[in-house]
């Protein structure tokens, strides 16, 4: 279900997105790729998170239908969907660094973590 939060929580999730993204890059850096990219997958949904709240004063649960969804509505409001395809993948990514036995490439991280970044700086400068 939808959660309403106060746009003023904004930066505390930009600062989370930043925080998870700096240890996926750590990860990355020693050649712990399933780290990598479960924390730069988290640091995707925490920054997409801040671009809700900002936009429509909702964050998504844990569904991530919702996340998905509210991510459209902000792009349709701010007319930019460019990186729609990231939020959509991004749950794949995790549950696949996360919660299964296959081990994630070093290309696959390195993918993951760079895609992280271009997500938050694109998140932030939507907020502005």
């Amino acid at each position: 279900m939808v959660k309403e939060v106060s746009k003023s929580s904004v930066i505390v999730y930009i600062k989370k997105a930043e925080e998870f993204y700096a240890i996926a890059l750590e990860a990355l850096e020693n050649k712990r790729y399933d780290a990598a990219t479960f924390n730069a997958t988290q640091a995707v949904i925490l920054a997409n998170d801040a671009l809700c709240i900002n936009f429509l004063g909702r964050r998504p649960s844990k569904d991530h239908r919702e996340a998905v969804n509210l991510h459209l509505q902000v792009g349709k409001q701010i007319a930019d969907t460019s990186k729609r395809q990231t939020v959509i993948s991004i749950f794949d990514e995790r549950s696949e660094s996360g919660y299964t036995e296959r081990m994630i490439k070093p290309f696959e991280a390195r993918k993951s973590v760079i895609q992280a970044k271009q997500f938050i700086e694109w998140a932030k400068e939507k907020i502005g």
